[in-house]
């Protein structure tokens, strides 16, 4: 199984950027993307544009993206926040948001049952004018966690929004009164991770410096000093950490954020 996590800091920006095309050449089962920031029906149209708008070239992309099951949640405000799910299998069930732990109007999280597998697709908030907001998200997150394993092996991917370790940020002496790098931030992080997770990337490379998260300038210009952050995760239950055998972040220009690819034995 190959899944991969990805902010799209909006999809008509990313779309612009050529996001389909990607789409369209790699070969993933499951895509989560965050920060869709368009409503469903707008989504839809993008993903799976009707006939009469079809040029050959999105032809050829719809009969691609028409093997995947969509599953929207793209919340309530517009132009804000969201999250959806392309898998190939046929989910066995959807939740949305977190039950009675978590309900927002945000779309920040959605999960699919594939079996014994619950894959939670989650945004969790920036903490700079909202942190309060951002720890009792994490909070109810790690209890949704929690929930899950007792019936499943979960996989949580997502935009964390937080640096765990000095390793996974630029400036982290800057950053410590930064939400981001806050000590409560990476608390909850490792209490999630102390539920029996494993953070796959690190887990496999456990030296490796890279980032998931810079500015657009800091991409082109590598003279250029900026924050960047390693924030974007796919953490899996214990058990699933043998079977990992790659988890890599792939250099795209469709977003601010880069994605995260994992592909997991079955």
């Amino acid at each position: 199984m190959k899944i991969v996590t990805y902010n799209l800091n909006g999809i008509r920006a990313a779309t612009k950027r050529g996001l389909i095309d990607w789409l369209e050449k790699s070969d993933a089962d499951v895509y989560c993307f965050q920060e869709v920031r368009c409503d469903e029906a707008q989504t839809m149209e993008i993903l799976f544009p009707s006939d009469n708008q079809l040029s050959l070239f999105q032809d050829e992309i719809k009969d691609k993206l028409g093997e995947f099951h969509a599953v929207y949640n793209c919340g309530k405000i517009a132009g804000y926040a969201g999250t959806l799910i392309l898998s190939k299998v046929k989910p066995d069930k959807v939740l949305y948001d977190m039950g009675k732990l978590w309900t927002d109007d945000e779309g920040r999280t959605t999960t699919i049952i594939l079996g014994n597998l619950a894959i939670i697709n989650a945004y969790i908030p920036n903490g700079n004018s909202r942190l309060e907001f951002k720890m009792q998200y994490l909070q109810a997150l790690t209890d949704f966690i929690a929930e899950l394993k007792k019936q499943y092996s979960v996989i949580c991917v997502g935009d964390f929004n937080i640096a765990h370790n000095e390793i996974d940020l630029t400036n982290p002496r800057e950053c410590k009164t930064k939400s981001v790098f806050l000590p409560i931030e990476r608390e909850a992080f490792t209490k999630i991770l102390n539920l029996g997770m494993t953070d796959c990337f690190r887990y496999l490379n456990p030296e490796k410096v890279e980032y998931s998260w810079r500015s657009y300038r800091s991409r082109y210009d590598f003279s250029y000093q900026s924050w960047k952050y390693r924030i974007d995760y796919i953490i899996s239950s214990n058990e699933l950490a043998l079977k990992l055998k790659k988890c890599e972040i792939l250099e795209l220009p469709y977003s601010d954020h880069l994605p995260v690819f994992l592909e997991i034995d079955n």
